[in-house]
């Protein structure tokens, strides 16, 4: 039997979550990282075995020793999310979308006597934070009829500048290195909104809360690959991402604004910044590539252990040590492996490509997260791509690609305020589809 939630605690809970929605490790947990350039999406991120572009710089440094001629490469990405979150009898279905440069950059090979030495420097939006979510109800019970709407606006994203070089060491095995300086913004807003509607039952007519925190992002951490080729048509690869100690600053803003029936006001307004630094674990990769008779297989996988993701100065919290903060942390998350699959045929009579793959990424929050303590299996993501590549001359290369994925988001369980005192989910399904078209062009 469905129970009846008292309104407006219902509203008390709801911006309880949301004004905190924007926690301070989100920069870990929000957001979806993809990768960088058509092709490698296309073949589902399975390119550390492979990394002969200039994308090499994200995925394995390494395989820029691969790249004969001056590269200029950039990336423009279309993307359609769809959130349709659920909290009790209510239910709601929000559409975000956005077109982006993903990428630009250049590869440089120096000239050499012998083996190879290539540079490059670009610009890469990693991840990106934007996000919505909208709720509104009518309140039908008898004697208590008020009319609520809530929403939530979240934009930005993690952005890099790479700075890549690589050289072969030995005839088959090239090592390589990315200097990656991080920068980002992440700005949230949360508005929730009551109105006396329609009977007018109570001394005021609206009342409205707003939520403001405007996040700052920098960084830097080393990228480290090697890519040795055994045989001709064969390819190994791997990665060493050190970790990233990110410098924080949190703008925040809360008002309050009640209207009553004799149109007085009655306004509240604070604000704050906040700073502070934590910092991501180490990630390791390894991959593999096979070429046989035009056709490209690919496999690979990234872990991370983000249990070991720490606040590296005082927390964002008072009253709460750092040490106790740590201690959250490594409750909260866990250590996660990162699935990559790909394939390309190439077909020669008309010189295209055509490429499918599949990339599963779990959630890197662990089972205390959850109610219940059990990670949902649709918590964790997965995405099919499929992608297609052609050169339009001897010197430009077009390649067009696309994700698709669905998985559920489960925020932090809501309190009832009824006597039970009940724990009530709040869910989002998430529909997330984005095209990638990128131009190499190379002199």
């Amino acid at each position: 039997m469905k129970r009846k939630l008292t309104f407006f605690g219902i509203g008390l809970c709801l911006w309880g979550w949301f004004s905190s929605a924007a926690a301070q490790e989100e920069v870990f947990q929000r957001g979806v990282e993809l990768g960088i350039g058509s092709r490698a999406l296309g073949m589902g991120g399975a390119y550390i075995g492979i990394a002969d572009d200039y994308s090499a710089g994200y995925w394995n440094p390494a395989g820029l020793t691969q790249i004969r001629r001056l590269e200029g490469f950039g990336t423009l990405t279309y993307t359609q999310r769809k959130n349709d979150a659920s909290f009790e009898d209510l239910k709601s279905l929000d559409e975000l979308t956005s077109t982006r440069v993903n990428s630009i950059g250049l590869a440089y090979p120096v000239p050499t006597y012998q083996g190879s030495l290539v540079f490059s420097l670009g610009y890469h939006r990693i991840k990106p934070f934007d996000s919505s979510l909208q709720f509104g109800w009518q309140n039908s019970t008898p004697g208590d009829s008020v009319r609520q709407d809530w929403s939530e606006i979240e934009e930005g994203g993690l952005n890099n500048w790479v700075f890549a070089g690589a050289t072969e060491v030995a005839p088959n095995f090239s090592l390589g290195a990315a200097l990656n300086v991080w920068s980002g913004s992440d700005d949230y807003l949360f508005s929730f909104e009551e109105r006396d509607t329609p009977f007018d039952l109570y001394t005021f007519s609206k009342y409205r809360k707003d939520n403001t925190i405007n996040s700052t992002f920098s960084g830097y951490n080393l990228k480290i690959g090697g890519l040795y080729r055994p045989i001709s048509n064969f390819r190994l690869g791997f990665t060493i991402g050190t970790p990233v100690t990110y410098s924080v600053k949190d703008k925040w803003r809360d008002s309050d604004r009640t209207t009553f029936d004799d149109n007085t006001i009655d306004e509240t307004q604070d604000s704050g910044t906040i700073e502070y630094k934590i910092r991501s674990p180490f990630t390791f990769g390894a991959g593999a590539s096979l070429n046989v008779a035009n056709l490209l297989l690919a496999a690979s996988i990234e872990n991370t252990d983000w249990s070991q993701v720490r606040y590296t100065s005082d927390p964002p919290f008072a009253g709460v040590s750092k040490s106790e903060a740590n201690e959250e942390l490594a409750r909260k998350y866990r250590n996660t492996t990162r699935y990559h699959l790909g394939a390309e045929m190439t077909l020669p009579l008309i010189d295209l490509q055509v490429r499918g793959g599949y990339f599963y990424d779990p959630t890197p929050l662990g089972p205390d997260y959850f109610a219940g303590g059990i990670i949902p299996k649709d918590a964790n993501r997965e995405f099919f791509t499929a992608g297609v590549g052609v050169f339009l001359d001897k010197q430009v290369r077009l390649d067009v690609g696309v994700i698709s994925g669905r998985w559920y988001d489960y925020k932090d369980p809501l309190t009832d305020f009824s006597d039970d005192n009940d724990q009530i989910p709040l869910s989002e399904k998430i529909t997330f589809n984005k095209l990638f078209a990128a131009l190499a062009f190379r002199f």
